[in-house]
């Protein structure tokens, strides 16, 4: 396996851990917001308009936009040294 793949695998690796902790959080907001354990159709139609628009998630939504950024680079440069 070379370096560029352990990289990306690493990266990968917090970018996926990193969206799962932010969709647990919407959903916990949600379920405040409306006081159910499965909030409906509409709060989740509602729920990308949170996550774009709370403060809250203002660091996630930076570290999501940067970690995707070095994903796509590390590929193109995986890509270019093939």
């Amino acid at each position: 396996m070379t370096p560029w793949l352990i990289v990306q695998a690493a990266v990968f690796a917090v970018w996926v851990v990193l969206a799962f902790r932010s969709l647990f959080r919407l959903l916990a907001l949600m379920r405040a917001r409306t006081g159910q354990m499965l909030p409906g159709l509409r709060q989740g139609m509602a729920a990308p308009l949170l996550f774009l628009r709370e403060p809250q998630f203002q660091h996630d939504r930076r570290l999501l936009a940067v970690l995707t950024v070095v994903l796509l680079m590390l590929s193109a440069a995986f890509a270019a040294t093939r």
